[in-house]
């Protein structure tokens, strides 16, 4: 927004210079981005933020400089004489869409003559970067810069069956703008139409045909609000810009519509020698009411964290064009003029006051000190459990949470309830809360199998959503999908485990998910008496090619089992014993189990258990498997003697023996 230093001067009085004035402006948040001397005046170019579309207009920014200085605005001239001649014996207007035009004002001006404007005009106009025409259209142009709102003239002679109608465009009309751009119109336009064809585009520009030019001796004025939003899309959609599309997209005021047209009409007559209509068209859709906001003062010191007395307050109020209502010891209630729309809470009268009053002016507290806030215990599990991942070459996804009710993202691995129903679905077909972030992961699998990428190794941290009593069980998972095979995979989940601190042992047991997992490719995961998770490969339904292993965990547990706290020891000074044992044992043994029991034995200088292998073949009997194991023997005061491990290796293969039938296996 540029404005003319000389020209503000006219409305508020003030002895700032330029820069001053600039320096001033932008303290209260008008920032002032270049001063320029033009001729024997200086052009300011101010950064109107969008939501003061008040401040488009040289007497906005001179409220805003009354406010700063302490002084009041002088307003422009608008009275003027009228001919006898009604404007509804000229011309019929009707507004069809009150929604997108709340009001409509036409005045008809007589008799004028199309010459160039004063020369003190065009010097104004030349200062903002406006090209002078002539007096009718700069006329129009100055108002709108003066005032902020747009102004439009019809050569009244050129309208068709001297009608105007504000109504939606028709299918097939078109129009050719001022700037000479034609454009097929589209029924959600509003445009200005006479007659017959459209002659204006609603809030952005007029028709060529209607023009003002030399030979026009009678116009029609109009001035107008219009929904900001139809004419964004409109402009946008037909390509066509100008300052008056840029001052209706932000909002105008409803109450300023006639005062503009008024102003416009008197320079006309002045400038034109015109004859002005005594009646005058003013078509209203509604009432607006004024807002009311009550500022508290004592929410006012809180907040600035100083005390403005009373008085100060008021004067800043009312020196930006509030209208004080009531106001005592405690509160200040006032009513909001319609050109701030900006302005409906009571933080916002207290902004309006701190920025008047000057931020410059409000102490700052170097006491404050800034303290980091410590992660919990959930946000520290999961920040390493990403760590751990992404250490490993995993890639974290991110997935939906509302999915589609397609059979896969049934599946519900932690209840055997249904999935919550969305009442309000943005989308028909994703009406549901996922029970397993597995699908997503899948769905992600399959995505870069169609897009050229086969291996992957991805997580995914989130919430799945169970079916409760009244509101969703909310679940905190880890899930896993990567192309390997189920025992690395079960390394994978191990390690982390172990990275967690989670010292328990895991028992794998057997599990049945024919539409996940491969049938006896599956495992539940144990921790005591707690349901860690479920783990397996892919199962063919889902065809991703390539072999892959899933895995979900319970991430609440993992959180209430981790353990980060470090306890050291010193590195044992005397030599391991380590003996490789192969047992015989039935089919559905498991090695969870096995391991189970050699640790249930107790053995004091048992250090730790490796699994080795699993065999079958001629020397095994059927039904039977051979499965290989290491056990490590190490005492922390002694080297342990050959009868003592004997012995040791003795209880262990008693007690398999005795709980599954394990036989040792002879070479």
């Amino acid at each position: 927004m540029k404005i003319s230093y000389n020209w503000l001067k006219e409305y508020v009085s003030f002895l700032l210079t330029p820069q001053e004035l600039a320096d001033q402006l932008t303290g209260a948040g008008l920032v002032v981005a270049d001063v320029k001397p033009v001729e024997d005046d200086f052009c300011l170019d101010i950064e109107v933020t969008s939501n003061r579309p008040d401040c488009l207009g040289v007497i906005g920014i001179a409220r805003e400089v009354a406010a700063i200085v302490g002084e009041s605005v002088r307003f422009p001239e608008t009275n003027f004489i009228t001919t006898d001649n009604g404007i509804s014996q000229a011309v019929a207007v009707s507004v069809e869409d009150p929604i997108f035009c709340p009001r409509y004002t036409a005045r008809v001006i007589y008799h004028l003559t199309v010459k160039p404007s004063p020369e003190w005009m065009q010097k104004r106009l030349r200062c903002i970067g406006l090209r002078p025409v002539n007096n009718i259209v700069d006329i129009t142009n100055y108002v709108m810069m003066e005032t902020g709102q747009p102004l439009h003239a019809f050569d009244l002679d050129k309208i068709a069956e001297q009608k105007i109608l504000v109504r939606k465009a028709r299918i097939g009309e078109e129009i050719v703008a001022l700037n000479g751009a034609r454009r097929a119109l589209f029924p959600d336009m509003l445009v200005i139409a006479d007659g017959k064809k459209p002659v204006a585009i609603a809030g952005i520009m007029g028709g060529k045909e209607t023009e003002v030019s030399e030979t026009t001796r009678n116009i029609l004025l109009e001035s107008a609000q219009f929904e900001p939003g139809q004419v964004r899309r409109t402009s946008r959609s037909l390509g066509i810009a100008s300052d008056s599309s840029y001052r209706f997209e932000r909002g105008t005021d409803y109450e300023s519509v006639d005062f503009a047209s008024q102003r416009a009409a008197r320079l006309i007559k002045d400038c034109s020698g015109g004859e002005i209509a005594s009646v005058a068209f003013d078509i209203k859709s509604e009432r607006h009411e004024a807002k009311k906001i009550t500022l508290r003062l004592k929410r006012l010191h809180a907040i600035l964290g100083l005390e403005i007395k009373r008085d100060v307050t008021l004067d800043i109020l009312k020196n930006l064009s509030f209208k004080i209502l009531h106001d005592d010891d405690n509160f200040i209630e006032v009513e909001v003029p319609g050109f701030r729309s900006d302005v409906y809470r009571e933080i916002d009268l207290i902004e309006e006051v701190a920025r008047i009053y000057g931020y410059d002016r409000i102490p700052v507290k170097t006491s404050i000190s800034v303290r980091g806030n410590r992660k919990n215990t959930y946000e520290f599990v999961a920040a390493n459990v990403l760590q751990f991942l992404m250490g490993l070459g995993f890639y974290e996804v991110k997935t939906f949470s509302i999915v589609d009710t397609s059979p896969l993202q049934t599946v519900n691995l932690w209840s055997d309830r249904e999935n919550v129903e969305i009442v309000n679905p943005l989308r028909q077909e994703e009406s549901r809360l996922r029970v397993s972030l597995l699908p997503g992961l899948i769905n992600v699998k399959r995505y870069n199998l169609n897009h050229g990428t086969e291996q992957v190794k991805i997580f995914e941290i989130a919430k799945v959503y169970l079916a409760g009593s009244k509101l969703p069980q909310e679940k905190n998972c880890l899930s896993l999908l990567t192309d390997t095979d189920f025992l690395t995979l079960k390394g994978v989940i191990e390690s982390l485990l172990r990275n967690l601190g989670i010292v328990l042992p895991c028992e794998w047991l057997s599990f049945s998910e024919s539409r996940l997992f491969r049938d006896g490719r599956a495992a539940r995961i144990q921790i005591g008496n707690d349901l860690l998770g479920f783990i397996g490969e892919a199962g063919p339904e889902l065809e991703l090619k390539t072999a892959s292993c899933l895995a979900e965990m319970d991430l609440d547990l993992l959180v209430e089992r981790s353990n980060f706290i470090k306890r050291y020891q010193d590195i044992p000074q005397y030599p391991a014993v380590f003996r490789d044992l192969a047992i015989l044992v039935n089919e559905e043994v498991t090695w969870s189990s096995i391991e189970k029991y050699i640790i249930d034995t107790k053995v004091g200088f048992l250090k730790e258990i490796k699994f080795l292998d699993i065999y079958r073949g001629k020397q095994v009997p059927a039904g039977k498997k051979s499965i290989a194991f290491n056990l490590c023997f190490q005492a922390r005061d002694r080297t342990l003697k050959g009868e003592e491990v004997d012995n040791a290796q003795q209880t262990i293969i008693n007690a398999l023996n005795r709980a599954l039938g394990a036989e040792l296996r002879r070479a």
